[in-house]
């Protein structure tokens, strides 16, 4: 019996050893984290803002959101094109299956509707993002 509790006492001694350990690395690593971002703020603030010229930037306006290809698919699913014309539910689906709709209108809606900008009708990689959102519809 005295052995069985020699070895709960060794053990309770080797798990606040090791909390303490714990504890201070933690309170060391927070330290050194608030430390360092102590020091780099005000140098990366200091920094002189840099002009960019307008006609160079791509500059999209503010009221036009930049929607992913997986989110307009979801939003002309849910109905939010309906108005402009894209059913929803299973009628996309099978619009999109018969041909009627594909992801170049589905974007040309979206730009209408202020939800992408017009450069999205161009990026082959947008569209194409938008067309397997659409397939992958069919497969759900």
């Amino acid at each position: 019996m005295q052995s069985v509790q020699s070895t709960i006492s060794k053990l309770s001694e080797v798990k606040n050893l090791l909390g303490d350990r714990t504890m201070k690395r933690l309170i060391f690593g927070s330290l050194s984290l608030l430390l360092m971002s102590a020091t780099t703020a005000p140098a990366i603030k200091a920094q002189p803002p840099v002009a960019i010229d307008p006609a160079e930037a791509r500059v999209v306006p503010s009221y036009i959101q930049q929607t992913t290809p997986v989110n307009l698919v979801s939003l002309a699913y849910r109905g939010y094109f309906k108005n402009q014309g894209i059913s929803s539910y299973a009628v996309l689906i099978a619009a999109h299956q018969s041909g009627e709709i594909n992801a170049q209108e589905l974007v040309q809606v979206a730009v209408e509707a202020n939800r992408v900008s017009a450069e999205a009708l161009s990026d082959s990689g947008y569209l194409s993002a938008v067309e397997q959102g659409l397939r992958d519809l069919q497969d759900d």
